[in-house]
């Protein structure tokens, strides 16, 4: 009893190990293939050259040797394409073929070879398609294609047509020159060539924006053939005014175009317009192109101003014009003494000692008030106190020019009771508006009364 006892609690632990060892002999083990479809064990290796497959049904990987004549297309659940695609056929695909022989009348389906009892082969994409019921066409779509695309050879053809068409800014400029010329030479009708140069300027106009296509222009000759024949002889307003447009968005912020056009001295020609001419156009388009002229230009400001050029900018706020010309010509003033404040600052005059020795030369704020500016301005702003009121914009333009004036027209305003009670007055009115932008006019008012009348201000003088 005792002996059949032990025999059992040795069973007990050694079975495991006994279990262990079996089953790494079964995964080591070879597995031998046949000629018939075997299962291969979970982590059991095989030899290589063995034809594999899934069975769908069990979803168990099974193997089987080679046979000599074993090509895929053999086995019917496999058809091997030439183009290596492999096509995997359901497993009751031989029980349909013989429901639909027993149906039909004998016909082999179109996907399926009588002769050798197995599937045909599929070449192309279209046949395939159709197996599974799409139509599809090539032929179609590749017409389609066509019709909707060139080809890269008919592209090239197309863009070297087109590439003769095209012209360089360059060349345009120096055509639209020759253009000019030549119509005010030879055409006889006023009014095509009226039209004709008008839209020629406009082009330039909108050429010169380019800072190489303008001093290109000047090289080509454009000064002495478009502009200054133009801007001297002609009488027509439109021509002049678009020339001018031309002639300020060239010299815009461009160096080279400016001593250019300051030495075929253009600055006395528009010096001439800005005191002759009363026309709300022609007097914009001057200011815009004087004040493209001298900014930033000292040497320029130094012969132009001293001479001709302050009293111009001076009689452009005497003149019965819109307000918003002298607001215009106020502002050019204004920017010209800030312009020279602050090149002679400390900083910038160690940045370019050359500009700020050319500054310190200029002697504007003596040729505004040799010149009438403070009486003009003292004029200007007491004679327009409703216009004021209604253009919040135009005065902040206005407050800005006294601000930066008052160092010297001071003495004269502080004295005027008119020109105090037409400020008290515009300060009082924005301050009661609700608009922020109206309020912040007022501000603006406020400091430069504070700065002109230090003393207390009494209410009744409002």
């Amino acid at each position: 009893m005792k002996l059949y006892t032990l025999l059992i609690v040795l069973g007990l632990f050694t079975s495991p190990v006994w279990t262990k060892d079996s089953n790494e002999v079964k995964k080591n083990q070879t597995f031998v293939a046949t000629h018939e479809w075997q299962e291969i064990p979970e982590g059991q290796g095989i030899p290589q050259g063995l034809h594999v497959r899934i069975n769908l049904q069990t979803g168990k990987k099974e193997a089987k040797l080679l046979d000599e004549t074993d090509d895929s297309s053999n086995d019917p659940l496999k058809v091997m394409h030439k183009d290596g695609a492999l096509s995997v056929l359901p497993d009751d695909y031989d029980m349909v073929k013989e429901e639909e022989d027993e149906e039909g009348d004998n016909e082999a389906p179109e996907d399926y070879d009588g002769e050798n009892g197995k599937p045909k082969n599929v070449k192309h994409l279209d046949e395939a398609l159709k197996r599974i019921g799409i139509d599809y066409n090539p032929e179609e779509k590749l017409q389609n294609i066509k019709r909707e695309f060139r080809s890269y050879e008919e592209l090239k053809k197309t863009f070297e047509g087109m590439r003769k068409a095209f012209k360089s800014d360059g060349e345009i400029i120096v055509q639209l020159i020759e253009e000019f010329h030549n119509i005010t030479k030879d055409s006889k009708d006023m009014e095509v060539r009226i039209k004709t140069q008008t839209q020629i300027l406009e082009s330039f106009n909108y050429l010169m924006s380019q800072y190489d296509n303008a001093q290109l222009f000047v090289e080509q000759g454009g000064l002495d053939q478009v502009i200054l024949p133009t801007l001297v002889n002609q009488t027509h307003v439109g021509l002049k005014v678009e020339v001018m447009r031309v002639l300020g968005a060239m010299c815009q912020n461009n160096p080279k175009v400016q001593i250019k056009v300051y030495e075929r001295n253009v600055g006395s020609h528009l010096t001439q317009i800005l005191m002759s001419s009363t026309r709300t156009e022609e007097l914009s388009t001057a200011l815009y192109a004087f004040s493209s002229l001298l900014r930033k230009f000292p040497h320029a400001q130094q012969r132009i101003l001293s001479t001709s050029g302050t009293q111009a900018l001076v009689s452009v706020l005497g003149k019965e014009a819109e307000l918003k010309i002298k607001a215009k010509a106020v502002t050019i003033i204004s920017d010209i003494i800030v312009e020279k404040e602050l090149v002679l600052s400390k900083s910038s005059a160690d940045d370019d000692p050359l500009a700020a020795a050319q500054y310190a030369e200029l002697s504007f704020p003596e040729w505004l008030e040799a010149n009438s500016y403070c009486e003009t301005m003292d004029g200007l702003v007491t004679t327009n106190l409703y216009e004021f009121l209604e253009a919040p914009d135009i005065l902040e333009y206005f407050i800005n020019a006294l601000e930066n004036t008052k160092s010297f027209c001071s003495p004269l305003w502080s004295q005027s009771p008119q020109f105090r009670h037409v400020l008290l007055t515009l300060q009082n009115r924005y301050s009661q508006s609700e608009d922020e932008y109206r309020l912040d006019i007022s501000k603006l008012l406020k400091i430069l009364i504070d700065k002109l009348y230090p003393e207390s201000i009494r209410h009744d003088e409002f």
